[in-house]
């Protein structure tokens, strides 16, 4: 009898999750991966790692019908939009459970998404897709500074930068499109800046989990310092926010699995600014878990596999993170009381990623130095535990690396 398994292709931040959940049901997990050592949150206890290219459709297939010989493929997942497209194929090809290919590529591409959103009439930043860094910065000028470069497909904040200025916007097109980093990217998305809060809304299929409250750090990289679920909003505004994203993630015809779509409360009302066709990361589906009693990667799992999915909650309660991000460039020393931190009443984690010594520079997520996560029964003590633990974790980044400056 071959054993029962649930394949992921690649990880992510949140990609551990997947893979605990796939042994909870009693699979197991199988991780496709190019280089699976780079994972630093891999769980590597009843996993099986395959190293294969998957960049690579026809290597994913070929490495999935091997392993057909040995194992029983009852799904195939994956927890990285970067992957997202190849994971849709693979499972129409084999005939597995999983979202329209066609969906999903439309929708890892920016500009063809904003397209499908501003025919659906939903209202979204004012773009511009261009290869010409010239077209980028009088795109910028047409609809004012300050405006937002990002590459046309890409993954968390990586290449994302606010430009105040004509001289930045040439540059970071110029830094996109010659960027071996980018390479996958077909261009440059220009976009409007649009002024209001940040939130994100946690779906499967046309099902709204809950809505995530976030916190950016400072221009020009937006990168995430933290989350709060669920929001605390007032009925109004949730009902324009769920109402909007549940018509767009129609519109995209994502109506299998995950979505992860990121808005802004500007002053036409809700703005999308992108929808991801995957689980949140920035580990939100642990803080829906605690919040609300529903894990909502345990369930994905389940519909992967043709399992009965139940998303309703089981408690009320208000669960957030915080993210140690460095102030600038520079070396790190810490001065910090971990224990403190995590005695602290409804803290669930807490989580250092680097130790002293290594040069740290500012860009996107991969730079933050450690994490937090509280619950409470009210957003307030939570926001407030966070705040204390977060304090207790002191970084200092230096000039030099014995803690000095020059």
């Amino acid at each position: 009898m071959r054993t029962k398994s649930v394949i992921m292709v690649e990880s992510s931040f949140s990609g551990h999750l997947f893979h605990r959940a796939i042994r909870q049901l009693g699979f197991v997990p199988i991780l496709l991966s190019s280089n699976a050592g780079r994972y630093r949150h891999l769980d590597t206890e009843g996993l099986v790692a395959v190293t294969t290219d998957t960049r690579n459709i026809d290597a994913v297939l070929e490495t999935c019908i091997a392993l057909s010989q040995t194992y029983e493929i009852l799904g195939l997942l994956t927890s990285s939009s970067a992957y997202a497209d190849i994971a849709a194929t693979a499972c129409r090809s084999l005939g597995l459970s999983g979202p329209e290919p066609e969906a999903i590529s439309m929708c890892l591409n920016k500009f063809e998404q904003r397209d499908r959103i501003k025919a659906a009439g939903l209202t979204s930043p004012a773009y511009l897709f261009t290869i010409d860094p010239d077209a980028a910065v009088r795109f910028a000028e047409r609809v004012g500074l300050p405006v937002i470069l990002k590459p046309a497909v890409g993954a968390g904040s990586m290449g994302v930068r606010l430009c105040e200025d004509l001289p930045q916007v040439a540059a970071q097109a110029v830094h996109i499109l010659n960027s071996s980093e980018f390479a996958t990217s077909p261009g440059v998305l220009v976009e409007e800046y649009i002024i209001g809060p940040e939130f994100s809304v946690e779906t499967i299929g046309d099902t709204v989990i809950g809505i995530t409250k976030k916190y950016l750090g400072d221009p020009p990289y937006f990168v995430e310092i933290g989350h709060d679920f669920p929001a605390d909003l007032d009925p109004h505004a949730t009902a324009a926010i769920v109402e909007t994203v549940k018509h767009a993630i129609r519109s995209l015809d994502l109506l299998w699995g995950p979505a992860h779509t990121e808005l802004r409360f500007g002053p036409a009302g809700p703005t999308i600014i992108e929808v991801n066709p995957r689980m949140a990361g920035e580990l939100i589906p642990q803080l829906v878990s605690l919040a609300y009693g529903i894990d909502p990667v345990l369930e994905t799992v389940k519909l992967a596999v043709g399992l009965p999915v139940t998303l309703s909650g089981t408690r009320n309660r208000a669960a957030g993170i915080r993210f140690v991000n460095p102030e600038k460039d520079g070396f790190l020393h810490w001065h910090s009381d971990v224990h403190l931190a995590k005695n602290l009443e409804g803290v669930t984690d807490v989580e250092v990623y680097r130790g002293d010594g290594p040069r740290i520079r500012l860009g996107d997520f991969r730079d933050r130095l450690a994490h937090v996560i509280a619950v409470t029964p009210t957003i307030l003590q939570t926001q407030a535990t966070l705040e204390k633990a977060i304090a207790a974790l002191e970084a200092k980044i230096t000039t030099s690396p014995n803690g000095g400056t020059d």
